[in-house]
């Protein structure tokens, strides 16, 4: 532990010695002042990008809601400090409303993503044009004024819109636009705020403090606002003491992720060779029918869809579910695919596996890979309990532990996909028995004993339990990530099966469970196993034991046996 103090700290001197030189320069400007200050007064755009960035900073770190990106809402106040907040909505709102209905009207064109990029470019400018004649005719001065930063960035939301609503549904991309919106008011308010504005201008010690103020809240915050609205439910049931045991987003990414989860491996990883390096230690995990790259790939890809009916199409780097397409079968006499986004043609879906490759996922032009796999038919202990989809196992590691699971049932409303972020229904499992005790639908934000759709019971237990917990243990041990959620399959005929290794799984396990992650994963990190060569089945037998003992130090009182070797394949 001392050891990981003294980590934390060296990894702030960077900051500190470059807090220590801007403070110079701010004794310097102090000293000559009187030939600086006039200076900063003539360029006031400055200080309000200093002021508006912060106050945008604190709205998405602080209070912990989602925006698209925090460069573009604070240019995009500068265009209502342009011409005031009225005339700067009806502009942005113009283009953006333009440019959605085009790019809903290029959806089914099956444009590359630079073509389709370009061509709303050329839209919006054109929107652009029509509304400067309009603003000359009727003599409206505002709808004059050339914001060409704004109109770009309007169009790449309309984009990022558009696209999302296809990827995640309409709420969740709403919500997210919306944020951006109270956003973009939240730094025009503060950026606007003369006084201030001026205190910062003629104070140079001011501009050093905005990026100590950055810095030291980046570095602090271990919760937000919307994480005590997320987990208020979880936090009451908790005793007083354990109130601090809830695992956020900061802290798991600071204290876990960027600790255990080296970064060169983190680049390196992707869901093929994830798949192939599991394979080859006899893990078992889904059948790869294809990796889809190039056009030559997507004709083999094309042959593929005359010879199955049943498969999945995912982005090998992608996360959260998004762009994942999971095709049921045929039906009909034209032969159409029933695919988890409706029926869709051969074509339609060849259209969907290259933007994939070409877009999608990637950054506008960049290019990444759909992995094309088998589609597990599910056991009926979960398949029973659900109308579609395909059910799993989320259980997360530390250094190979198991410490906390749930299964995720589809849903009518995340449309057959096990994603709790857009309706699935987390249900807790408890590790030393494998027994489901009721389930949790965060996008309803409501507890509940029976699936929404069907009825079935959340009551049941995972057959093979310390089977199933020596699967994910392998499988993390395997990935040579130390902080991960495996997700887990049960076919129907090959049993579990590992679907993927997540490097950065998500918290809503937690309010499944009504427990917190955090007391967990210090109760392990304090047993000093880390570094220790212990197999895949000595870890589950200690993690179902601490389990048992609801992770309480009397657990560990006696040293148990280590073996001599890591044995990944136990």
């Amino acid at each position: 532990m001392f050891k990981s103090k003294q980590k934390d700290l060296k990894q702030h001197i960077p900051a500190a010695i470059l807090l220590f030189v801007l403070a110079i320069i701010a004794l310097f400007m102090r000293l000559y002042a009187t030939e600086v200050i006039p200076v900063a007064e003539s360029i006031p755009f400055a200080f309000q990008l200093m002021i508006g960035g912060t106050a945008l900073a604190i709205f998405r770190n602080e209070l912990g809601y989602s925006t698209l990106g925090v460069f573009g809402p604070v240019i995009l106040a500068f265009a209502w400090l342009e011409v005031g907040p009225f005339w700067g909505f009806i502009l942005i709102g113009y283009v953006f409303i333009v440019t959605a209905t085009a790019r809903i009207a290029l959806s089914g064109s099956d444009l590359g993503t630079a073509h389709r990029v370009a061509s709303l470019l050329v839209i919006a400018s054109i929107a652009t044009i029509v509304l400067q004649i309009v603003g000359q005719i009727q003599g409206v001065p505002p709808l004059t004024t050339l914001l060409l930063f704004p109109i770009i960035l309007t169009t790449w939301y309309a984009e990022r819109f558009i696209q999302g609503t296809a990827e995640d549904g309409w709420a969740p991309a709403s919500r997210r636009l919306t944020f951006t919106v109270v956003g973009v008011a939240v730094a025009f308010v503060v950026a606007g705020y003369e006084p201030l504005v001026n205190a910062v201008i003629r104070t140079p010690e001011l501009w050093v403090a905005l990026v100590g103020v950055n810095i030291l809240l980046g570095a602090s915050t271990n919760i937000r606002l919307a994480e005590y609205t997320r987990f208020r439910v979880l936090k009451r049931a908790l005793e007083a003491d354990n109130k601090t045991d809830v695992l956020t987003m900061r802290v798991r990414n600071r204290d876990y992720v960027s600790r255990y989860n080296p970064l060169p491996l983190m680049g390196l990883y992707n869901k093929s060779r994830m798949k192939q390096f599991l394979h080859g230690l006899n893990i078992p995990t889904p059948e790869t029918f294809l990796i889809v790259e190039t056009e030559s790939d997507l004709e083999e890809f094309r042959a593929l869809l005359k010879k199955r009916d049943r498969f999945v199409v995912k982005p090998i780097d992608g996360m959260g579910g998004r762009d994942v397409l999971v095709v049921r079968g045929r039906e009909g006499d034209d032969g159409e695919f029933r695919t988890n986004r409706g029926n869709l043609t051969a074509d339609e879906i060849t259209s969907h596996t290259r933007k994939i490759c070409v877009g999608g996922t990637a950054d506008y032009g960049a290019k990444t890979s759909a992995l094309v796999e088998a589609l597990v038919t599910p056991e009926s202990l979960l398949a029973d309990r659900i109308k579609s989809g395909v059910p799993d196992l989320r259980v997360i590691t530390l250094h190979g532990f198991p410490i906390m699971a749930m299964t995720r049932l589809p849903t009518d409303e995340s449309k057959g996909t096990a994603n709790i972020h857009t309706g699935a229904v987390a249900v807790a499992i408890d590790i030393s028995s494998g027994k489901a005790s009721g389930g949790y639908q965060q996008t309803q934000d409501r507890y509940v004993s029976q699936h929404p759709d069907t009825g079935a019971s959340l009551s049941f237990t995972i057959p093979d339990w310390q089977d199933v917990l020596t699967t994910a243990s392998r499988a993390a041990i395997a990935s040579g990530f130390g902080y991960t959620g495996v997700d887990i399959v049960f076919d129907a005929d090959q049993g579990p099966m590992v679907l993927e290794v997540n490097r950065r799984p998500g918290l809503g396990i937690q309010n499944a469970n009504m427990a917190g992650l955090l007391g967990r994963l210090r109760f392990v990190e304090a047993q000093g196993v880390s570094n220790q060569f212990i197999s895949a089945n000595e870890r589950v037998r200690r993690a179902i034991e601490w389990s048992t003992n609801n992770w309480q130090s009397d657990a560990a009182d006696a040293p148990p046996d280590i073996d001599t070797k890591v044995e990944v394949n136990a």
